[in-house]
């Protein structure tokens, strides 16, 4: 029988807060720095826009690799997402000159009245997992619950626009298909980058 989804979210959520602040985590999260640099080498080239989320309790500050894939090449921009009120998502362009304002959940969002900022649709969405699962050759995940990232992923694939979604996360933060398994609104990501590897679904590979 399943855990309750909202006690396993809290579980993750109380996992994640004690994993940062342990002795474990500065080598693990150099490893996936490791990682997430190379995924942005090999499969980052081929984009031109990323989006990733301003790190928020305790998730993976990917800034820095990010401000490196951007910066390399005049081309390419990064894009944060802004919540709307229909509880999907829009993407802006982001540089550190932009001001961020904080939405009703205290999320760093860009704002979209500041000048030269722009709203565009990424070639990849980096998306941060509270926790993850493979379950049937394919990648999911599991996040706080508002269903922003599952509306906005579904409501982009119906315009015809092509994407990659990257979920990050720690390997300790996989779940057992017997503990949690996807509902029919989840989408799929495209693959995981964690401590240990970028993951590609068996479609991707």
């Amino acid at each position: 029988m399943h855990t309750p989804i909202q006690q396993i979210r809290q579980d993750l959520l109380n996992q994640r807060s004690s994993f940062a602040q342990s002795s474990e985590f500065d080598s693990s999260y150099a490893l996936f720095l490791s990682q997430f640099r190379q995924f942005l080498l090999q499969e980052g080239k081929g984009y031109r826009s990323i989006a990733f989320c301003w790190p928020y309790r305790d998730e993976l500050d990917l800034r820095e690799p990010l401000r490196e894939w951007q910066s390399s090449n005049s081309d390419r921009c990064l894009l944060l997402p802004k919540v709307r009120a229909d509880r999907q998502l829009s993407f802006y362009t982001w540089s550190d000159s932009d001001p961020l304002v904080h939405n009703t959940y205290g999320i760093a969002e860009p704002d979209p009245t500041a000048s030269g900022v722009q709203t565009e649709n990424p070639d990849c969405i980096l998306i941060p997992c509270l926790g993850w699962l493979n379950y049937q050759n394919q990648f999911w995940r599991l996040g706080y619950g508002g269903g922003y990232f599952d509306r906005t992923i579904a409501s982009l694939k119906l315009t015809g626009h092509r994407f990659i979604t990257a979920g990050i996360a720690f390997d300790w933060q996989a779940l057992d298909h017997h503990r949690w398994t996807p509902q029919v609104h989840d989408q799929a990501l495209d693959l995981m980058i964690t401590n240990s590897g970028i993951h590609q679904n068996t479609s991707m590979a």
